[in-house]
């Protein structure tokens, strides 16, 4: 008889719901786990709304901010309540760990937070570590200790989102056996209804017969999203569509495009899911920004969240010529890569686009079919099997 699996502790000390892609990132990946029928709970802070107001129902919040089913089992713990001073980072993950220790009806702790992770393991409970960064590179001294404790059964494994990211923990000392790469997906239900560009523009008011270049996500600085007006400088022709910025980020933004005299950028405030799948088939062009320090000098962007409703959508993508996004990407089938930082030469790309619909139409359709196998619930499939694996050689 097969051994059952065990309940899983999904540990995140994280708001919600909140904006931050890594909140999505969570819900979606619990979500999906829920769905191919492991047993997990969700363990996140006391959320401010819900602390202070009994009716409040988290749960259903959570469903509809985050467009899932409402049937993933939630438990807030009453800690400090999530806020800006982040003091849940540390309250939190303390107390979710303990909690998760003593219950013996939980049998391994899943975490992206790396305090959490030292604990379970120094509380003696199984571990699965996941992780997008090249921890590896970035904490190598904390990283080569983990990596002396993975042969143990307590560290069952850690998840990867890349295969960069997989190679900062060999570096690091961690049994390759223990490493598993998975992909993010898309929830197809985000991209729902599947418009035309026509339909699209027709909702959002854009003009039908314009040429749009779209980004969406984040606009911090370390997205180093100023390359996109870089870039729109050579194309006066072109109008780029910049969403889901943070007033301070957006008007950081405006004045870059006003001391370069860049009049081509539109900026647009964040948007709900279903509005964003919009922009996206609104698009003629999605772009990433074409530059090296996020993966190389801050390391927080890898394999971006967005490239992958982005491939959902079916419009050509240009991306850096990156390691993490050769991983997905095909020069010239699904994807443009561009030479990272090379704003002249992105413009002379993104114009030679535009006047080969042949080329449109091989990438759109590629950028779709690469899409199908990425989904949130293949991912939870993926992951179901590798631990029925590693549960079996429990025995």
């Amino acid at each position: 008889m097969p051994r059952p699996l065990p309940n899983i502790a999904i540990i995140s000390s994280e708001r919600y719901p909140h904006h931050d892609t890594n909140t999505q990132q969570v819900v979606k990946n619990a979500n999906a786990f829920h769905a191919v029928g492991l047993s997990v709970e969700l363990i996140i802070p006391s959320q401010p709304k819900s602390f202070f107001n009994k009716n409040y129902d988290l749960a259903a919040e959570i469903s509809k901010y985050y467009n899932v089913a409402n049937g993933l089992k939630i438990r807030e713990l009453s800690t400090v309540p999530a806020n800006s001073l982040r003091l849940e980072k540390f309250f939190h993950s303390l107390a979710a760990t303990i909690y998760a220790a003593w219950n013996k009806n939980i049998g391994i702790v899943y975490t992206r937070n790396k305090f959490a992770a030292i604990l379970t393991l120094l509380f003696g409970k199984k571990l699965i570590f996941e992780t997008y960064r090249l921890l590896g590179d970035e904490h190598p001294k904390l990283m080569k200790w983990l990596g002396s404790r993975a042969g143990s059964k307590r560290f069952v494994g850690m998840v990867l989102h890349s295969q960069v990211a997989a190679e900062s923990m060999l570096r690091a000392g961690f049994p390759k056996d223990k490493l598993l790469v998975l992909h993010n997906g898309v929830d197809n239900a985000d991209m729902l209804p599947i418009l035309s560009k026509k339909e699209a523009r027709e909702k959002l008011g854009l003009d039908i017969s314009a040429k749009y270049v779209v980004y969406t996500g984040n606009m911090q600085k370390n997205k180093c999203v100023e390359s996109l007006v870089d870039i729109a400088a050579y194309l006066p022709e072109i109008t780029f569509l910049l969403v889901g910025g943070k007033p301070d980020d957006m008007e950081r933004l405006r004045q870059y495009g006003d001391e370069k005299g860049v009049k081509n950028v539109m900026l647009i405030d964040r948007q709900p899911i279903g509005v964003v799948s919009q922009y996206l088939y609104a698009a003629d062009a999605l772009i990433i920004p074409p530059v090296s320090a996020p993966l190389e000098k801050f390391g927080k962007t890898v394999l971006p969240f967005k490239l992958f409703p982005y491939l959902a959508a079916g419009r050509p993508i240009v991306a850096p010529d990156q390691p993490d996004m050769r991983e997905l990407l095909r020069q010239n089938e699904n994807g443009l890569l561009v030479e990272p930082d090379n704003f002249e030469q992105t413009a002379l790309i993104l114009r030679q686009l535009f006047q080969d619909e042949r080329l449109q139409e091989t990438l759109s359709k590629n950028a779709a079919e690469t899409s199908r196998s990425l989904t949130w619930e293949a991912r939870a499939r993926k992951f179901a099997a590798w631990l029925e694996e590693k549960v079996q050689a429990w025995q």
